[in-house]
Parts: structure tokens; sequence; C-alpha cells
């Protein structure tokens, strides 16, 4: 294992640094703090947002609300809403990159208090909530050199704030997903001599409960190979899995990879490949009855051009779902049937770089019905531009980012056909290439 994971160190630290040419880290320079700019609009929510890289939750449903600060110095990256609200994950990291200094996870309440860090070691990866309850599982890095080593981490967090230290093994694969009954973790093995890409079913106490071969193992002339699948998104229903497959080589990744489907209950099919793009989750999303699956088609590492919407069944049929002159990203649906699909969509451009210019101009928020007839969902100027959708359970509302610069904008509210501001001055970085990625902002709308 040894050999592999020195593989696998390298193809990160490549992506790592690829990552940090083709960003640009806007918000070190300091803006004005982040106010709400319309209590008059309620919404039955909470937010996390980002401003000058500190963290600020909200809860809007709040007339006198106002953003309260968790963060004072380094950089916040948020995680994610535990699945009843109650709780945020975040990463700090020490320095004002998150790729030139350690970042630690921490847990704060929905209203501001009580924040607490959850380990005194640096998390690799992206730590994931149990979606079941309030249990994260992510991963740090013990020892040093030759000697270090990958462990999962379990931890419980009670309703009073207690922690509650759970299992801790081994993390002898290249990346894991939660399944969505909250009992298993769905893992995956890097390729080697001899060995295959491979999914691992695992209990909680790190215990293998079935494995899954999706590809032969590389051929030992290959100079570029299927490494390991990675971003898995399981379907709600635990049968199938959609993924990206990520090559040994970082630059070829980093321009698009394999998007995959495999059928956790029909093992001995081979993968059905939908496409290719991307290695992001954030554009991959299953419908709650697991019968589609949205996600984000292309190559070229540039997030402004040739991303395209597409469709899949269960069955793997794709079909496609945009003009080709558009660029789509981030497609959300909402929780309840009739399900319909939430995106945005631009223009395609050239990834230019400008101060003055939206690297979408005038992109929106668009909305794909369960007919599949499509149309934008928000109005705006020009030189403006909307990203992270996020809309109600049954998807009668929407919260969303609108850009009036390209690294800051503001909350927006709309339902009714009415669109209102709620608050300014949030925000981020562009992130790698375009993508806006990690996202500036976490909804968690209120039951």
């Amino acid at each position: 294992m040894k050999g592999t994971w020195r593989k696998v160190t390298c193809v990160a630290a490549m992506l790592g640094m690829l990552t940090l040419a083709g960003g640009q880290s806007l918000a070190a320079e300091q803006r004005e703090l982040p106010t709400r700019s319309n209590k008059e609009v309620t919404v039955p929510a909470q937010i996390a947002f980002t401003s000058n890289q500190q963290l600020f939750v909200l809860n809007l449903q709040d007339k006198n609300g106002t953003p309260k600060p968790i963060t004072k110095d380094g950089l916040a990256e948020i995680v994610g809403w535990s699945g009843d609200g109650q709780w945020l994950l975040f990463v700090q990291y020490k320095g004002d990159s998150r790729y030139s200094a350690p970042g630690y996870l921490w847990l704060v309440r929905a209203d501001g208090s009580g924040a607490v860090q959850l380990d005194d070691r640096p998390v690799t990866g992206v730590p994931k909530w149990s979606p079941k309850r309030n249990q994260v599982a992510y991963t740090v890095e013990i020892g040093s050199g030759e000697q270090s080593r990958t462990v999962l981490v379990l931890k419980d967090i009670r309703d009073n704030g207690e922690v509650v230290r759970g299992a801790e093994t081994p993390a002898e694969f290249y990346d894991f997903t939660w399944m969505p009954d909250g009992e298993a973790l769905l893992t995956s093995t890097a390729a080697g001599k001899n060995r295959p890409m491979t999914f691992v079913l695992q209990n909680l106490a790190g215990q293998p409960l079935a494995t899954y071969p999706i590809a032969e193992p590389p051929n030992g002339e290959e100079d570029i190979y299927g490494l390991a699948a990675t971003k898995m998104k399981v379907s709600p229903d635990g049968q199938l899995v959609a993924y990206y497959v990520q090559y040994n080589a970082a630059s070829l990744s980093a321009d698009g990879v394999p998007i995959q489907l495999f059928n956790l209950k029909q093992p001995a099919k081979k993968p059905i490949e939908l496409g290719t793009g991307l290695a992001y989750p954030q554009w991959l999303a299953w419908t709650a009855n697991s019968q589609q699956l949205a996600f984000i088609d292309g190559t070229d590492r540039m997030a402004t051009q040739n991303k395209q919407l597409k469709l899949a069944g269960r069955d793997g049929k794709v079909v496609s779902a945009s003009p080709a002159d558009s660029v789509d990203t981030y497609p959300v649906w909402s929780a309840k049937p009739p399900y319909t699909l939430f995106f945005s969509r631009g223009k395609a451009t050239n990834h230019a770089f400008d101060t003055d210019k939206m690297m979408v101009p005038g992109q929106r928020i668009w909305t794909r019905n369960a007919n599949g007839a499509e149309q934008p969902l928000t109005k705006g100027a020009e030189q403006t531009a909307d990203y992270y959708p996020s809309p109600s359970p049954d998807g009668s509302k929407l919260l969303f980012l609108r850009l009036d610069q390209v690294d800051s904008g503001s909350l927006f509210y709309q339902a009714d056909g009415k669109e209102s501001e709620l608050v300014k001055g949030i925000t981020g970085d562009i992130g790698y290439y375009g993508n806006y990625l990690p996202e500036w902002i976490a909804v968690y709308w209120n039951s």
C-alpha cells in the first residue's frame, strides 16, 4: 500500500498546485462587513456565508437578526449543515490560503454559539455529515514521512453540544461517502499492480461488508490509466452510485474525467459511462426518488465554457438538456415531487479574469420541470450573475447568490415571482478556473 499511497498523494499534491494556479483569491482584499439589507422580508431558513474570508451565520426568520461573525482570522470554508439544521461544520485555515496552511475542523450551533474545534489534527479531504444523525466522518493524517498514515475518524454530536468520539480506523481508501441509511460507508480504493479500482462497503467500525471491482487492473505497460473512483454520489435508495474516475495524471484529470454509473445491486454488470466532466461532487445530483441523475458534462478545465447539463435515468440512458451555446453549473433538485431541477445557466464565454466583469455575464438560475420544460427563473442585469440555487423543499421559494462584482455579491430571495435582496457583502473566491467552489453560502430550510 505504501507505493500506492505515495502515488495517490503525488496526484493530490499536483491537483492542489493546479488549483492554486487556476484560481484567484480575491477576498483577501478587505471590504465592508456584511449587512442585512431587508428586514421586512423573512424566510424560513438559516444561512451560513463567507465575507472577507470569515464565516457568518444568520437566521432569516428573525426580523431583528443580523449576520453573526463566527471566525475572526485566517480563512473559513463551509462544510455544511447537519441534517436537522442544529449544527454547522466548517474548516478554518490558519493562513489566508487553503493550500499553504493546514485546516482544522470546527463545529458551531445554528445561532452562532458553542463553537468548538473537533480535532487538533489538520483534516484531509472533505468532512461529511451522516445522512441520518448528527455524526460526522472525516480523515486526518498522523505521523510523518514514511511513518505517516491516514485515519478515518467518526464523532457523534449530542444535542447538548457534547462531542462523543467514535471509531478511529485506518483509511485505506482513496475517497469515501456515506450510504443513505447512515449505517455504512462506501469507499473507493486505487488501482495498482494486479489490483483493480474497487468499491468497498464497510461498516462504521471499518470492517468490510462487500467488495465491488469496477475495472480491470491497469496494464503494466500503460502510462495513463484510471486510478480510482472519486466524489461518489449514492442514490437515495442505496442501489446506484455515480462517480468520477480519476486518472493517475493530475493535468489530464484537471481537464475532465469519465463520469460513470454503477449498480451496487447488480455488481456483475460493468459500470455505464455517462459522459466526461470535471470532478466536482456539486455537479452530480440525484432526485429524492432515485430515478434521475443530473450532471454537468464537458471537457476542459474552464468552468465558463463547454459545460452542459445532462440527465441520466436508472438505466444509464442520457438526455442532453442544454443549448449548444450555453454553459451550465450546479444542478439542484427540489426535495419533494414533482421534482424540479434548478441550475445556473449563461452564455458560454472564454475564461478571462476581469475584476469589472462577471465570469459568465448575465448568468441566471433556470428550472427544468418534470415534463422537461426549461425556463429562466431569476431576472437581472447583464453585468450580474446568479449562483448557488437553494430551493425550498417544495421548490416554491428560492435563495441564491447574485454577484455584482466578480468576487462579491448579495443573497437574494425569490417567491411568488418577486425578488428581494436580503444580505449584502458576501464575498469569496472564484475557484478553479471560474467554478466558484467551494460554495460561499449554505442554506438550511426550516421544516
